[in-house]
């Protein structure tokens, strides 16, 4: 596989996200033309790129599922579920192939023939329907047709008649309007209809009792004049006989007239917003793709520079170099600016999993006969690449377990009195240096007695002990466990939300669960900004150096160590700033047979709404801590999360306060 070819991949796998985004707005909206450019635009770009580059099968699978596209431009094809289900099934295959990095797997004839027979059968069957349908069938039109009856008719008669009325009724957005005489015989019905039925469809309605009726059929306007309200208004008046008919008709080609420039106003403003939306993503996406091999190497290396930067400042401090504290601070400064920027460069938008997310959701529902729309805020928030990536798995079933088990049928919300659309959401946002992510439902929530009652058979909890709500939702996460009575290809089996709560901890995260029975359930997911480089203080137990990240970090007091030494207590209530606060003390948990400081420094931290605090014996100050992996002998100690060199070539511990507090 040449360069070029390895370009195509990493190109129309992006062009795929794209491609899946435009398809799901477009069946959102099917009028919408600003989707269905970008559909058609991208479709274009991937059949030139992949017959240019030797990929001869997907450009031809591109080139037909193209042209049915463009028949939706020309009006002669309606968007449905199925062009929307067979192309996104088609597209799936290719990006699957695509993902093998395979050239013979991707080029084999074999690959996309199931997908391609599919689409060229669908192809044929439109083509076919359309040579026998006029161009007209496609388009909206106004009507106003007036069926006038030659034989005497009551309305409670079982004349035909008056069933091919009703009949047109339904064939759009219609308003009607029955005369009759003092002897109750119908004289006449006034029908204002927008439909898609040709007149000649219209008027075979009467083919067979043309001799007892007389129709009239009269083009008011092109689109559905209903749109407008005033429209709506002078209708009403000339089915109530407040106006003519003439000036019924005059009325009406005006505001048929002011209708047409206000959709040729609307597509030329939905055209530019296209326009400007695209030039500037064009100015926006002016990047250089660079391998993400790269990239971690270029991390690797300033988190090298951060250590021997560390260093120098030691040197500089011992030895009073003339000068050299001076280049030591403006290195440092330099160096701050490079691990930002460093730092930025692996970040991606949480954007790019929001596609999965939508296809998820949409393929789902359509499965388990649910309906479930799919919102998403602060997508623009950015992530490490590479936690992205571990992330896909977990956010994935969160959100499968919000649809399997969350979401009611359309049925049961009724009965309950919520709308037949359930939502799903995620949201996400930054705050100090970590990521959050929130995902929720508004279904039915979980029942925690029932949670409660699978855990005690299971042996997970005890009948005796009286647990929190908080303490019962964590219990999903234990192995094995599910409240599902059915076992299906979803979920039922028990597996996976302890893989989830596995996958948050290797990243050093957490997971949070709140739900109300009836009202919904949502897990909030925090996660750290950086896994390499972080700002903490260093600070002294005994001759053991920690680091604790900063951006936990409430505020530092200093009290008498006598304070917190109550014989073997881990956990002391000690006031400070006229607050009871629970202090664990590391020295007495680490060092009890080492000799006592006099003081100790409180750190403050919150956890869980709670404040809580370390006693560590000195603070040494702020750092830069570069974090290395832990040694086998570390390996069961939850609350480390890592190591970092100091600038005397010593090694210091970084602590995950709320993990040591979890312990």
């Amino acid at each position: 596989m040449d360069n070029n070819q390895k370009r195509f991949i990493e190109d129309t796998l992006d062009l795929l996200n794209e491609l899946d985004e435009g398809l799901m707005q477009l069946e959102a909206n099917p009028m919408a033309s600003a989707p269905l450019e970008q559909v058609f635009r991208t479709m274009h770009t991937i059949k030139g790129a992949a017959n240019m580059f030797g990929f001869e099968n997907i450009g031809e699978l591109a080139h037909h599922l193209e042209t049915l596209f463009d028949m939706v431009r020309q009006g002669r094809l309606q968007v449905t579920d199925k062009l929307i289900s067979i192309t996104l099934q088609a597209f799936d295959k290719v990006r699957y192939l695509l993902q093998k990095k395979d050239i013979g797997a991707i080029t084999e004839a074999r690959g996309l023939q199931e997908q391609l027979s599919l689409v060229l059968q669908f192809q044929k069957k439109i083509e076919g329907s359309l040579s026998i349908v006029t161009d007209q069938k496609d388009t909206l039109i106004t009507y106003l047709v007036q069926v006038t009856p030659t034989v005497s008719i009551t309305p409670d008669g079982n004349h035909p008649l008056i069933f091919i009325v009703k009949d047109l009724e339904t064939l759009g957005t219609s308003k009607i309007t029955l005369y009759q005489n003092d002897d109750l015989t119908i004289t006449r019905w006034s029908l204002v209809l927008s439909t898609t039925t040709s007149p000649e469809e219209i008027e075979s309605y009467f083919i067979f009792i043309d001799n007892e009726c007389k129709v009239e059929l009269v083009q008011l306007g092109i689109g559905n004049l209903w749109d407008l309200p005033s429209f709506t208004e002078i209708t009403s008046q000339y089915l109530a006989n407040e106006i003519g008919e003439e000036e019924f008709k005059v009325q009406t080609e005006k505001l048929s007239h002011q209708y047409q420039i206000g959709i040729e106003k609307q597509n030329l403003t939905e055209k530019q917003e296209d326009r400007e939306v695209s030039e500037q993503k064009v100015l926006n996406d002016t990047v250089i793709k660079v391998s993400k091999r790269k990239i971690d190497d270029l991390l690797n290396w300033i988190s090298e520079l951060i250590i021997l930067q560390a260093q120098l400042l030691n040197v500089s401090r011992h030895n009073r170099v003339a000068g050299l504290e001076e280049i030591t601070e403006r290195m440092e400064m330099i160096t701050n600016h490079l691990r930002d920027t460093s730092l930025q460069i692996g970040l991606v938008p949480i954007e790019s999993l929001v596609i999965q997310f939508k296809r998820l959701v949409r393929d789902l529902s359509k499965t388990l006969g649910k309906k479930v729309n799919f919102l998403s805020k602060g997508t623009e928030t950015e992530m490490d690449k590479d936690v992205i990536e571990m992330m896909i798995d977990p956010l994935l079933h969160l959100i499968r377990n919000a649809i399997d088990h969350g979401i009611e049928t359309p049925e049961v919300r009724k009965i309950s009195g919520k709308a037949e659309h359930g939502i799903i959401r995620l949201k996400a946002y930054r705050s100090s240096t970590f990521i959050n992510l929130i995902i929720s439902d508004d279904g039915k929530g979980i029942d925690v007695e029932k949670v409660l009652r699978k855990a005690i058979e299971k042996g997970i909890a005890q009948p005796e002990n009286n647990y929190t709500d908080a303490e019962i939702f964590n219990m999903i996460f234990h192995p094995g466990l599910s409240t599902s009575s059915i076992v299906s290809d979803v979920s039922g089996r028990g597996v996976g939300m302890d893989v989830v709560n596995q996958k948050i901890a290797e990243l050093r995260g957490t997971i949070m669960v709140t739900s109300s029975l009836g009202q919904g359930t949502s897990f909030h997911i925090q996660l750290p900004l950086s896994r390499s480089i972080i700002d903490g203080m260093l600070v002294c137990v005994s001759n053991t150096h920690y680091v604790v990240p900063l951006s936990v970090i409430d505020r530092i007091d200093r009290i008498p160590y006598a304070s917190i030494d109550r014989g073997q207590r881990l956990y002391n209530d000690v006031i400070i700033n006229d607050e009871p606060v629970q202090v664990f003390s590391m020295h007495s948990k680490f060092y009890s047979g080492t000799e006592l400081p006099k003081t100790a420094d409180i750190i403050s931290i919150t956890i869980n709404g709670i404040r809580k605090g370390i006693a560590v014996d000195s603070i040494q100050g702020k750092i830069q801590a570069v974090l290395k992996p832990l040694g086998e002998m570390y390996k069961q100690q939850d609350f480390i999360s890592g190591s970092t060199i100091l600038g005397d070539g010593s090694i210091a511990l970084i602590l995950d306060p709320q993990r040591l507090f979890n312990n």
